[in-house]
């Protein structure tokens, strides 16, 4: 067998918050004499800092990251150094606008994650090979970024279809932030015209007793969603216990049991991206009380797709944590008070209609 000398080898550089993908894509890519890993990085801002003193010909890249995400990372560096850079992430089959986002600011490629299985992931090595080689010859001088144009699109005054909103107003809400879901959705009118989603950290067992204490006292219709239901005004729809709940090009429920995200499922980011590529600039976040990271990079992508976001700001929060971590990505319009959040969503929604 012929060995490849270490000063031809393909340098690599893999970032993604996963430990465990950092060792899957390891694994997978370990037995090719032609192919090194130099470096990881748990975050963007972490790879900012480690490239700079490394010479790397291709970066594996995942979008959804705590600190700095992946679409702000391909920003940041491409001012400093042109890279080799191939998204390699779960959000490839259902973030297509952000692929392409991706691709526009100069990522060269980009590679969808499979669920667990030897015969996927056998295919998976051999696309990840094939693709590390090819653009670790592709020109420099082509990889240079493109600026995504500012221009929002128009607010859509209609619905997809008959039955389906034209807004949809998704709140992720987490540790302390149950109350707060009560108190929004006794204040919002039953002819509000926009669908609401909830995603609650909350487990299986306590999700059909909450959306039926939340029905009970909302002037809104709200029901644990099932697969296929279409997102209407003046219903609520809160996410089943440990099931992502995404939003389909034709505004309907697709729950699915997905890879967790950040150690949690229901994912608040899987919704929000989700919905801000389906309804675009007619989403509106909310993002409530709770410790981590999730809804950070969700509500990223509803303020790149043009939406408003909104977060419960620190003096009412149980834990500061979720909100701050989003308002910390540039990535909320407005900071509100738990009690003020009903009635700013409602002026939001009518700024749209």
């Amino acid at each position: 067998m012929m060995v490849t000398s270490e000063k031809n080898q393909i340098k690599v550089m893999i970032v993604n918050d996963s430990p465990y993908m950092i060792e899957l894509l390891r694994d997978l890519l370990s037995s090719e004499n032609n192919i090194k890993i130099v470096e990881t990085a748990r975050d963007g801002l972490e790879a900012l800092r480690k490239i700079k003193h490394l010479k790397i010909d291709v970066v594996l890249l995942d979008l959804e990251m705590p600190n700095m995400d992946g679409l702000s990372f391909i920003e940041n560096v491409m001012k400093e150094k042109i890279v080799n850079i191939i998204i390699v992430s779960n959000y490839s089959k259902s973030g297509t606008k952000m692929i392409l986002d991706s691709l526009e600011l100069g990522a060269v490629d980009f590679v969808t994650m499979p669920q667990d299985n030897n015969e996927i992931l056998k295919n998976l090595k051999n696309v990840l090979v094939s693709k590390i080689d090819a653009v670790s010859r592709s020109n420099p001088n082509m990889l240079v970024p493109k600026a995504i144009s500012k221009l929002c699109p128009a607010i859509l005054k209609n619905p997809i279809s008959d039955e389906a909103a034209s807004n949809v107003v998704v709140i992720g809400a987490s540790t302390g932030a149950p109350r707060v879901i009560t108190s929004i959705l006794r204040d919002i009118p039953k002819d509000i015209q926009a669908g609401f989603l909830i995603v609650q950290h909350m487990s299986k067992e306590f999700t059909t007793s909450f959306a039926e204490r939340l029905d009970e006292t909302s002037q809104l219709h709200v029901k644990l969603a099932s697969d296929n239901d279409p997102i209407q005004e003046g219903v609520a729809l809160l996410a089943p216990g440990d099931m992502h709940m995404e939003v389909s090009s034709s505004h309907r429920i697709k729950l699915n049991q997905g890879p967790k995200r950040f150690g949690v499922r229901p994912a608040i980011n899987v919704t929000m991206v989700s919905a801000s590529e389906a309804f675009g600039a007619n989403t509106i976040g909310v993002l409530l009380s709770g410790m981590g990271q999730d809804g950070a990079f969700g509500m990223k992508m509803i303020k790149k797709r043009c939406g408003i976001t909104l977060a419960q700001n620190e003096s009412t929060s149980v834990v500061f944590g979720m909100a701050k971590a989003a308002n910390e990505l540039n990535a909320v319009d407005k900071m509100v008070d738990a009690d003020d959040l009903a009635q700013e969503i409602i002026k939001v929604i009518k700024q749209r209609v």
